[in-house]
């Protein structure tokens, strides 16, 4: 089973400076560390617009995040809903750890 990654967008709330957004990011942490199924998230921002780019186990797990709950909670939050796309991710190459994961060859293997 192939690893997805998703890709969620918002607007931040009008007048939203980065060093304002960036704090809100670093007070979410903690939501985030205990997430089931999450692997990584790497924070994007950029004028008026905040998001994450995250990696999931499974599909399964990131579409329980993704709840209706949490879209609740993050449109109140930033004041605009999320724009979630999740992708299969098959092959993940890191160069920072020197690492390569690909699933189809790993599923290839272990036939």
């Amino acid at each position: 089973m192939s690893h997805v990654f998703a890709v969620v967008t918002y607007g931040l709330p009008e007048g939203t400076d980065r060093e304002t957004a960036v704090q809100m990011f670093r007070d979410s942490i903690p939501r985030y560390m205990g997430t089931d199924g999450m692997l990584r998230k790497n924070v994007l921002y950029r004028e008026g617009l905040g998001g994450g780019a995250y990696l999931w186990e499974s599909r399964e797990a990131a579409e329980k995040a993704y709840s209706a709950e949490w879209k609740a909670y993050m449109t109140e939050k930033y004041g605009h809903p999320p724009v979630v796309e999740i992708y299969e991710s098959p092959i993940t190459m890191d160069r920072q750890y020197g690492s390569v994961h690909d699933e189809d060859a790993v599923d290839q293997a272990a036939e």
